[in-house]
C-alpha cells in the first residue's frame, strides 16, 4: 500500500560540503579545504568559499544537484508517482495504438480463389496523449542565506532541505493533484463506468461493497466492452489491475475480506492498494489547480456540486494502463543576480496527464448514473444527395455517460437510401424521396431516446 512520506535529509554540514568539493573544479579544490563535522571547520571552508564570487556560483550549482539527488527519498513523495508510465524522450505526444481483433469468416472452398486476395484491412484505433502542463518553481537564494549556511553545523543541511522543501515537495503534491484531477475529470464526465453503492455503515454493507468489488474484477478478466472509454473489446490480468481506495473506505472494510476479492493473498493484494483521502479536492488543492490551469482555456474549477459527487467515490478499479502519465521535461537552471546578490533557481516541469480510452477502469460511487432525457439537435429538412451533421444533447445526473448511438428508420423512404454513422453524419443519396426519423439512444439508459424527424425535399 503506497501512502505520502515526508522525510528529512540525513547527511551532515561536512558530508554534503566534502561531496561538493569533490565534484567540484581544481581551483576550487585548491582554495576551499576538506571540511570536519566542526564550526570551526565548516566556517573556515565557508570563509574560502565566499570570497570568491565564482566559487559561491559552483558551491550553489553543485548544492543544487545534490538536493536532485536526495529528493528521491528525502521528500515529500507522490503515492500516485507508480503510476506515470516514464520519460518522453522526444517530442510532445504519445500514441497510443489498440488493433482490435479479427472478425471470424466462414470456411468457403468455392469462392476461395476469389478471398484469397480479398483485402480485409486491421481495425486500428489510435489515441494521442500530447503534453498538456509546462510549470517552472521559483525560489530565489540570497547573499545573506548563503553566508549564514557556514556559521553552525547544520546551516547547509538546512539549505539543502529548504531548497527542497519549497520547489521538489511543491512539484510532486503538484503532480499528485493532477493525477487526481484527471480521474476526477474522467469522472465527471462520464466516461468511466459507475457503479452505484449503499454507503457503508455496517457489517451488511461493507458485505455488499466488497461482493461488487469481487464481481467487477472478476468481469475484468473477460473479453467485453464494458468498461472502457472506446467501447472495444479487452480484459485485464489479474496483476494488471489497481484498486484506489479512499482512506475512509479501507477503513471500514477488512483487508484480507479485500484481497480474497481481488482472488490474491493479503501482501500482493496490498502492493497493489492505492490510498487517498478522497476523490475530491480540498481548498487548498483547489487554489493549486487555479495555478497549474490558468492558462488553459478548457480549465473550469469544479462547483460544489461536482465536489459533493465526487467525495461519493469510494473506490475506482483500473488496469494499470487507464492513467498515462509521462514525464517530459525536468530541467534545474539559474541565473546570479548581481544587483540583488542573489540566485535565482528555477525548477522546470512538463507533464502529460491524460487516459487511455482503451484500458478497462470502474468506480463505485454511492451516486448512481440516470438519464433525464434526450434531445436530437440538426436540420429537419434534407436535399438529395446531401450530408447532414446531428448531435444529441442528453440530460443526465453526475458521473452518466452522455453518450448515444445513431439508428435510423426509413420505411417512409420511397425511393434511394438514406444511412448514418455512429458519429451522427447522415448521408442521402441523390434520388431519395420522402422522409425519414434520426434517432438518438442513450448509452446508458436504452429507454431514453428521441427522434427527429426529416423531410427530403
Amino acid at each position: 500500500m503506497v501512502t505520502p512520506v515526508i522525510s528529512q535529509l540525513n547527511a551532515n554540514a561536512a558530508g554534503i560540503m566534502n561531496v561538493i568539493r569533490n565534484e567540484a573544479s581544481p581551483e576550487y579544490r585548491q582554495a576551499v579545504p576538506t571540511v570536519e563535522q566542526t564550526v570551526e571547520s565548516i566556517k573556515a571552508a565557508g570563509t574560502a568559499i565566499m570570497a570568491f564570487q565564482p566559487r559561491m556560483n559552483e558551491f550553489v550549482n553543485i548544492a543544487n544537484r545534490i538536493a536532485v539527488v536526495a529528493v528521491t527519498s528525502k521528500m515529500y513523495e507522490n503515492p500516485w508517482a507508480f503510476m506515470k508510465k516514464g520519460t518522453v524522450e522526444f517530442g510532445e505526444t504519445v500514441e497510443e495504438i489498440f488493433v482490435n481483433m479479427v472478425k471470424a469468416e466462414p470456411y468457403d472452398a468455392p469462392n476461395s480463389p476469389a478471398n484469397v486476395f480479398k483485402r480485409r484491412l486491421p481495425d486500428v484505433r489510435t489515441m494521442f496523449h500530447a503534453m498538456d502542463l509546462q510549470t517552472k518553481y521559483p525560489v530565489t537564494i540570497s547573499y545573506q542565506q548563503l553566508k549564514q549556511a557556514f556559521l553552525s553545523a547544520n546551516g547547509v543541511v538546512s539549505l539543502i532541505q529548504d531548497i527542497i522543501r519549497q520547489v521538489y515537495t511543491a512539484a510532486r503534491y503538484d503532480e499528485f493533484i493532477m493525477m487526481k484531477y484527471t480521474f476526477a475529470t474522467c469522472a465527471l464526465n462520464g466516461v468511466i463506468t459507475n457503479d452505484s453503492y449503499t454507503a457503508i455503515t455496517d457489517a451488511a454493507t461493507a458485505t455488499a461493497f466488497v461482493k461488487k468489488v469481487k464481481s467487477i474484477t472478476g468481469k475484468m478478466g473477460f473479453m467485453s466492452t464494458s468498461y472502457n472509454i472506446a467501447g472495444v473489446p479487452t480484459y485485464s490480468l489479474p496483476d494488471e489491475i489497481y484498486c484506489i481506495m479512499t482512506t475512509d473506505t479501507a477503513a471500514n472494510i477488512d483487508v484480507d475480506v479485500l484481497a480474497q476479492a481481488f482472488n490474491l493473498d493479503k501482501v500482493t493484494f496490498i502492493g497493489r492498494q492505492v490510498m487517498v483521502d478522497s476523490f475530491s479536492f480540498n481548498e487548498g488543492e483547489l487554489n493549486r489547480l487555479d495555478m497549474l490551469l490558468s492558462k488553459d482555456p478548457n480549465y473550469t474549477r469544479p462547483n460544489s456540486g461536482d465536489l459533493e459527487a465526487l467525495s461519493g467515490i469510494g473506490a475506482i478499479i483500473c488496469d494499470k494502463n487507464f492513467p498515462q502519465f509521462y514525464d517530459n521535461l525536468d530541467m534545474y537552471t539559474e541565473q546570479y543576480n548581481a544587483d540583488g546578490l542573489s540566485w535565482n533557481e528555477f525548477y522546470h516541469v512538463w507533464r502529460t496527464y491524460s487516459a487511455s480510452p482503451f484500458s478497462n477502469v470502474v468506480m463505485l460511487s454511492t451516486t448512481a448514473s440516470s438519464v433525464t432525457t434526450v434531445t436530437v439537435n440538426g436540420p429537419s429538412t434534407a436535399t438529395a444527395g446531401e450530408t447532414l451533421q446531428y448531435t444529441a444533447t442528453v440530460a443526465a445526473g453526475d458521473f452518466t455517460n452522455k453518450g448515444v448511438t445513431w439508428s435510423l428508420k426509413t420505411n417512409t423512404v420511397t425511393a434511394g437510401t438514406v444511412t448514418i454513422n455512429q458519429m451522427g453524419t447522415v448521408t442521402v443519396s441523390e434520388n431519395a424521396t420522402g422522409s425519414f426519423g434520426v434517432i438518438a439512444t442513450s448509452t446508458v439508459d436504452t429507454s431514453k431516446t428521441n427522434t427527429k424527424t426529416v423531410t427530403i425535399s
